[in-house]
């Protein structure tokens, strides 16, 4: 594995924290979940860096990336990657997007087939509710349900571990939060916005309009769990796509690209194969 370069784009309206190999390489890009951070992907990064350019942002409202006053959708984070990829020069690039990053994948990927050569949507079904006027940040009244009772600071990381466990599904869902953790003079505190992810569920939309839109080769994965993607939606989310690869996973567990790396990474092999 190479080295994992560490740096924070200025763009328009958000300030992206951003991991990157930095090297001339064709160029995937790691799109994270709800939550998440780029250190999502770092065994990602060590798996694939020797083959590919890696780059792997913060998303707006999450990690140390800036946390400003916005609507949160697929549309606004997908236009951040876009200006990211613009300021690094990127032409053209593999997208990858797990959960909440997989939204944002499918829409890049439905907006920008001239930069985008193929895209991968892990564990995110298209379908929800009917698109209407987004709510800023600002004006979101309540926080994101599933944090919403969290402390804001913790005293101790003992304190906000237990926190996260009592919450948690499982080791790897634990661990998934602890990569957000951090202290400062106050306490212990969470990276990603409770304001964000609120306004994110709020003005959260149905894209199956925008499967047929997309032109390149894309992989569907979900897991053998039903609690993110139902069989149904997989099959009707295929149906809409030009040229695909699907696959279920063995596991249940929601981070398909984390629980059962082994089988997740033949199978994106196999997806990097068959990129024109």
């Amino acid at each position: 594995m190479g080295k994992i370069f560490r740096e924070t784009a200025s763009l328009s309206n958000v300030d992206l924290f951003y991991y990157d190999t930095k090297e001339e390489k064709p160029v995937i890009i790691c799109l994270h979940g709800m939550y998440g951070r780029a250190e999502t992907w770092s065994d990602f990064i060590s798996h694939y860096a020797d083959k590919y350019r890696v780059i792997a942002p913060d998303l707006r409202g999450h990690g140390r990336s800036s946390k400003p006053d916005g609507y949160y959708t697929f549309d606004e984070m997908g236009e951040d990657v876009v200006e990211l990829m613009d300021r690094l020069g990127i032409k053209q690039a593999i997208l990858v997007g797990h959960s909440m990053g997989g939204g944002i994948a499918g829409y890049v990927a439905s907006r920008y087939s001239d930069i985008i050569q193929a895209a991968a949507i892990l564990d995110k079904t298209a379908k929800g509710p009917k698109r209407h006027i987004p709510v800023l940040s600002s004006q979101v009244n309540e926080f994101d349900a599933f944090t919403k009772e969290w402390n804001e600071v913790f005293d101790t990381r003992k304190e906000a571990l237990e926190c996260i466990k009592r919450a948690s599904g499982s080791e790897l869902e634990t661990e998934y939060f602890v990569n957000s953790l951090y202290e400062d003079e106050t306490g212990y505190h969470f990276l990603f916005s409770k304001q964000a992810l609120a306004a994110y569920r709020a003005n959260e939309y149905d894209w199956m309009d925008l499967l047929p839109q997309i032109s390149c080769k894309t992989l569907l994965i979900k897991s053998a769990g039903e609690g993110s993607v139902t069989k149904q939606d997989f099959l009707d989310m295929e149906a809409c796509l030009k040229d695909s690869i699907v696959y279920i996973m063995s596991n249940t567990n929601h981070n398909v690209h984390l629980a059962e790396k082994e089988e997740f990474y033949q199978i994106f092999d196999q997806f990097l194969g068959n990129i024109d």
